[in-house]
């Protein structure tokens, strides 16, 4: 569920950023291009109660679409300033320093601990799992590496401590 929502967060949280389209992109394109922000209580608190409006909005959306039609980026727009945000591209911005955030928590002990340690983790994973064949591991191994060199640092420590306080609500736990 976790997993499903920070996707859904960065689908919606940076749709405005050309790169995102781009799959072959590494992360760092995207959040590279986010505009990090210092998020309020308030900004925090309109984003998870903006979630389920959003997704409802999205299951319109053709799912093959690069972009939400012209009709569905209407009804985002109206749900983003519903929920207290001045436009969709607040709530983008919200969005993307949220999952930002939520990248580097720890599902286990709900605590941050950086998107570079849990790739790492990852890695170790993989590197230990002794049912994937050669070619899954490489695969998978060259997937990690270009999601750890994508790493783009939380500038706003504040952040992290407003995720990490709302941590149930963001990832659905």
């Amino acid at each position: 569920m976790r997993s499903m929502l920070a996707a859904f967060a960065l689908c919606l949280g940076l749709l405005a950023v050309p790169a995102f389209a781009d799959d072959a992109a590494p992360p760092k394109a995207v959040y590279g291009a986010l505009e990090q922000v210092a998020l309020t209580e308030a900004q925090v608190k309109n984003y998870i109660e903006a979630q389920a409006d959003m997704q409802a909005a999205m299951g319109d959306a053709p799912s093959d679409a690069a972009e939400p039609d012209a009709a569905t980026m209407a009804k985002l727009e109206g749900i983003a300033k519903k929920h207290g945000f001045h436009d969709f591209n607040e709530y983008n911005t919200v969005a993307g320093n949220v999952s930002m955030v939520l990248d580097g928590i720890d599902p286990d002990t709900k605590a941050y601990v950086g998107a570079d340690k849990l790739i790492q983790r990852s890695i170790d994973e993989v590197n230990a799992d002794k049912q994937m064949t050669a070619d899954e591991k490489r695969a998978a191994l060259g997937d990690l590496q270009t999601q750890l060199k994508g790493i783009t640092p939380v500038k706003n420590k504040g952040n992290i401590d407003l995720v990490v306080k709302n941590y149930e609500k963001l990832s659905g736990d």
